[in-house]
């Protein structure tokens, strides 16, 4: 069987569907298709925002951001043609990472854009993509006064709330499945307590083992040549995967996704194994993180 979905997300909606061709190699019986209408550090505001703006101007290019998405004509889009391209069973929405902890940035925006959706697409059925929350040691906690747990239990509640606001839709669990293989013994990333970020000499980089998160890389300034180094909030090998893992398993229910055998370079095999099986027990039997 094939399943058809069109996504209105960002970058962490990319991460998620980064291996879906890999895996579906894998199991070639059931083949997932993705059209993603994603724009990095895309909030729902701005989703919504462009929407009417090219339902309003509908040949202005600042209202046409979606490049080229897959599985329909190619072409720099607005939101309402991607909508009407294809009888969409399913689409998701989700909130951009940063605001995704604070309830009020998902009002009225993300009511809005589902009545945007069902204008167009009475029979798709709206599904939200909970994300994840951010690593332990990412900087961008520090000035929204959040650890790590913290902003997991607002993003869960968030979501969780929007959902219910909006009729009761269903929800991709990628956020729980972090927070679960987060917890799990021997699974822990904890930071490297003597490491400083304004001290480090390239190509140094900090003990990341069992981050789910790209952490920490040396940048590369295209003009000069300079290395700089940053932080990037994105999903690693691992992270997509499991990402990638619990959106197939929810979307193809019928399957066991423990037996998919398709497996990132660099991830070994009982790693792997692990992250399948937290997807499948994320999904399948609603597990929770204790933290929840």
């Amino acid at each position: 069987m094939t399943e058809k979905v069109l996504s209105i997300g960002n970058s962490f909606t990319r991460d998620a569907n980064l291996y879906r061709k890999l895996i579906n190699k894998y199991d070639p019986e059931n083949s997932f298709e993705v059209t993603q209408a994603d724009i990095g550090g895309c909030s729902l505001e701005k989703h919504l925002r462009l929407a009417k703006g090219n339902e309003a101007d509908p040949e202005n290019p600042e209202f046409r951001c979606y490049n080229n998405p897959e599985y329909i004509e190619p072409g720099i889009y607005g939101l309402k043609p991607m909508l009407l391209a294809y009888k969409w069973k399913y689409i998701t929405i989700q909130q951009v990472s940063h605001e995704s902890a604070y309830i009020d940035s998902f009002r009225p925006y993300a009511a809005e854009l589902v009545a945007f959706i069902k204008k167009y697409r009475p029979e798709s059925e709206i599904i939200i993509h909970e994300t994840w929350a951010d690593r332990v040691d990412n900087p961008r906690l520090i000035p929204q006064n959040l650890d790590q747990a913290e902003m997991y239990r607002r993003l869960n509640k968030a979501y969780a709330t929007i959902a219910q606001e909006l009729g009761g839709l269903r929800i991709i669990p990628v956020g729980d499945a972090f927070q679960i293989l987060r917890e799990k013994p021997g699974h822990l990333f904890v930071p490297e307590p003597d490491f400083d970020k304004d001290t480090c000499i390239f190509p140094e980089l900090p003990d990341q083992t069992n981050a789910l998160c790209i952490g920490w890389i040396w940048d590369k300034d295209a003009a000069t040549g300079e290395r700089k180094l940053i932080y990037d909030h994105h999903a690693n090998a691992a992270g997509r995967l499991l990402a990638a893992l619990v959106w197939r398993q929810f979307f193809f229910p019928h399957i066991d996704i423990r037996k998919n055998g398709f497996k990132p370079a660099g991830l070994s095999s009982e790693y792997a194994a692990l992250i399948r099986d937290v997807a499948y027990d994320t999904v399948k039997n609603k597990r929770k993180p204790s933290i929840a």
